[in-house]
């Protein structure tokens, strides 16, 4: 487990591949990630202690434990946690497509 310190908190990344990275964020209290986006990535934020607020280009939500909150690719977005610190789950991932397979032949009974 690769553990990253931020100015706002540690980043615990549990796991890492080309289409999705878990990671356990210990927020501190009153802090904030940078105003970003991301071009291909949805951004999972899931709370499992304390409470944060999400700033969008569209306005502020308030996440309290239990609560996910999800940004897509291209809304900008911040994390920002109150008084208290959090505990939160962040999951980042690329889009899935049901379509994105190509069959030469079906499955089935190996007597076909």
């Amino acid at each position: 487990m690769e553990r990253t310190y931020k100015t706002w908190g540690e980043k615990w990344n549990l796991f890492q591949n080309d289409l999705c990275e878990v990671s356990i964020l210990h927020l501190k209290s009153n802090q904030r990630c940078s105003w970003h986006t991301h071009q291909a990535k949805f951004n999972q934020f899931f709370v499992i202690g304390g409470k944060i607020r999400i700033k969008t280009e569209w306005g502020i939500s308030n996440i309290a434990k239990g609560q996910i909150f999800t940004t897509k690719p291209g809304e900008w977005h911040e994390f920002q946690t109150t008084d208290s610190p959090a505990l939160i789950q962040e999951i980042m991932y690329v889009q899935y497509s049901a379509e994105d397979i190509q069959r030469k032949k079906l499955g089935g009974p190996l007597n076909e």
